[in-house]
């Protein structure tokens, strides 16, 4: 007999993500397709636009089949088709790139806690699909001289191992090169905090809320000083800077996204900053690199709790899947 496994946890908690994350997606790309001049992006967009609406409805699909409530997430309403532009075409190219990676990436780590078929088979594809649409964003900004590098450095000479524990330092003093792996993620976490404050940057100019509009504003001041910190410690290893990210904005004042949307999506990229820090702690052995990064954390973690407690007052936080409050039941019984 076939066993129908009911879902677990893990897998609950994967299917909703990804349907919040892609139904969000989803709305930013189309207002990125209706201002889009760039005819060699035409199909680009249309990918990512049928990637999104593909997860979506295979998590609707398995959800109404368990009798699972089907996240509200993001609609309609939550996208104005007629706005004007607010970003460039080019970095309607890096958000899909991005978006293309971060799908990629969380789809394979979560197949490791799936234990379903049709949930594995869906988070294979959509991997398997994100990590296309990432190569033909590659590929298409390469084309236009517009792929943002990480530093280079000299080949290695020969390989050896380590024969002092100043390889550590750097808190005092004088402190060895930066590695490769050291190097790499300081490229990507300056890479998350341009498109991070670009992103907030036009959402401050375009929120209803004055509330939304001083919290983007002081995302803006956070991700800008992040990203000095970074460029300076490129500066003193005297680490050739990376060109940056396109943050051109329109001055237009009419919102392509609800301030809900604006908020979610700032909240997404706070938590992989959060987690490209922890990263990077892990991998990083100066000591100087590790002191950063723990303070850079736990701003970003003040921040993002600060969004969150913004979110609730005006009920925009979809409360996520939750195991059972025995407590209150009980506690309704009496």
């Amino acid at each position: 007999m076939e066993h129908n496994a009911k879902l677990v946890s893990s897998e609950v908690a994967a299917l909703w993500h990804a349907y919040m994350q892609n139904s969000m997606a989803y709305c930013i790309v189309q207002h990125f397709a209706a201002v889009n001049e760039d005819s060699d992006a035409i199909d680009l967009i249309q990918t990512a636009l049928t990637n999104c609406n593909f997860v979506v409805n295979e998590v609707k699909q398995i959800f109404e089949n368990e009798n699972h409530a089907i996240p509200i997430g993001f609609t309609q309403e939550d996208v104005n088709i007629k706005a004007g532009r607010l970003y460039s075409d080019l970095f309607t190219l890096r958000y899909i790139k991005y978006m293309a990676a971060a799908g990629t990436a969380a789809a394979a780590a979560l197949l490791e806690v799936l234990a379903r078929k049709d949930a594995r088979d869906l988070f294979s594809k959509t991997s398997k699909m994100f990590m296309e649409l990432y190569n033909e964003a590659c590929d298409l900004l390469l084309k236009k001289g517009a792929f943002v590098r990480s530093p280079t450095i000299a080949p290695m000479e020969k390989a050896e191992y380590l024969q002092s524990e100043s390889f550590l330092s750097g808190l005092l003093g004088k402190h060895r090169p930066l590695t490769a792996i050291e190097l790499a993620h300081i490229s990507k976490n300056t890479e998350t905090n341009s498109i991070g404050r670009t992103f907030v940057s036009g959402f401050s100019q375009t929120a209803k809320s004055p509330e939304v509009r001083n919290y983007m504003e002081r995302g803006t001041e956070i991700a800008a000083k992040h990203e000095t910190v970074f460029r300076e410690v490129l500066i003193e290893d005297g680490v050739p800077l990376p060109s940056t990210w396109d943050s051109t904005i329109s001055q237009s004042l009419d919102a392509p996204f609800s301030d809900k949307l604006m908020m979610f999506q700032t909240n997404s990229l706070t938590a992989i900053s959060v987690a490209g820090y922890g990263a990077a702690i892990g991998a990083s052995l100066r000591k100087d690199l590790g002191g950063h990064y723990t303070r850079l954390v736990a701003e970003i973690l003040q921040y993002a709790n600060d969004g969150v407690k913004l979110m609730i007052e005006n009920r925009w936080m979809e409360q996520p899947p939750q195991n059972v409050d025995r407590e209150a039941l009980r506690n309704r019984s009496v």
